[in-house]
């Protein structure tokens, strides 16, 4: 089993009103038990960036510990295109891009 049917199988099989952070945060620990997987999860956490699913982009904007773009303004860009598809995630990625910053500059 590859690991991003794990994440699809979690993603696809959460309890009601689990909050995204908290899956986010159990994908930061695999990063860890499975560390030759690390780079992989972070791949698959960047694709979520783009895809179609709240849920997904929301998990994948918890995945802190990963450069999500080459650079600041691709990151920034990154963070309109989400927001214009989920005006409900405009505060988070606002605070996600915030909190990224740092890293970027």
């Amino acid at each position: 089993m590859d690991i991003e049917d794990v994440m699809d199988y979690l993603v696809e099989h959460r309890a009601p009103n689990l909050p995204p952070g908290y899956l986010s945060e159990q994908l930061l620990s695999l990063t860890w038990i499975l560390a030759p997987e690390a780079g992989r999860i972070f791949d698959i956490g960047k694709t979520w960036l783009t895809s179609g699913d709240e849920f997904r982009v929301a998990v994948a904007m918890g995945l802190r510990e990963a450069f999500m773009a080459d650079s600041w303004a691709e990151l920034v860009e990154l963070g309109e295109s989400m927001k214009e598809r989920f005006p409900s995630l405009s505060t988070m990625v606002d605070e996600w891009l915030e909190a990224s910053k740092a890293s970027y500059m």
